[in-house]
């Protein structure tokens, strides 16, 4: 979004109670009703479902809740996912009710957030290609990619990815054991592609990267 769309937007926002959460804390749980919009101020989650196994299987990631939480109220549906703080996060919570005056009162600001939504189905769909299509090799390489991409700080042509980043969370979002993540991260790795320092990963060579998915 724009600047001026953005500040219209804290302008906004700031008259709204700021919540805070610690990591690994649940902010939404499935089943949950959702009356407020959840805006991020700052922070990661990460939106999960559990499997007939009490198994994490990823939906979405890093900033989920202002998507999650405009369509639930728009729906009027409960919560789907389970959402969770991958990082401390603080968020606004806006009453649907007020929420939809204000856009319906700034049209610029409505029709960029809708457009914001639907860039992120389209991410999700193409998440869900990569699954579906991808080896194991794949999937992990480029999830990791896409992380780069999306939240990837350039620190002298290496790509340093904001949070830190667990197996477990790419087993959950990839579909694969955190044995075979462990396995396929020793391999990005090897060819020097990556760096996993305390699960702190650094893009070594992006494009490389990138070759290597086949893009």
């Amino acid at each position: 979004m724009t600047d001026v769309i953005n500040k219209k937007l804290e302008a906004f926002l700031v008259d709204y109670p700021l919540k805070k959460y610690k990591k690994g804390q649940v902010i939404l749980e499935a089943g949950q009703e959702v009356s407020s919009v959840y805006w991020t101020r700052s922070g990661y989650a990460w939106a999960y479902d559990l499997d007939d196994m009490d198994r994490e299987v990823g939906i979405q990631i890093f900033q989920p809740l202002e998507f999650l939480s405009i369509l639930s109220v728009k729906t009027g549906n409960k919560s789907r996912h389970n959402v969770e703080s991958l990082t401390p996060v603080e968020v606004w919570v806006i009453p649907k009710n007020d929420f939809e005056k204000f856009l319906k009162n700034n049209e610029e600001v409505a029709k960029a957030i809708d457009l914001e939504v639907a860039e992120k189905f389209l991410d999700l769909t193409d998440y869900i290609s990569q699954l579906v299509s991808g080896d194991a090799y794949k999937k992990v390489a480029g999830y990791l990619y896409n992380l780069a991409k999306e939240f990837g700080v350039n620190r002298g042509g290496k790509i340093n990815v904001k949070f830190k980043i667990t197996h477990r969370l790419i087993a959950s979002m990839t579909g694969l054991t955190r044995e075979t993540v462990t396995l396929q991260m020793l391999k990005i790795e090897k060819k020097r592609l990556i760096d996993n320092e305390k699960r702190q990963v650094t893009i070594l060579d992006r494009n490389k990267l990138k070759e290597s998915l086949g893009y």
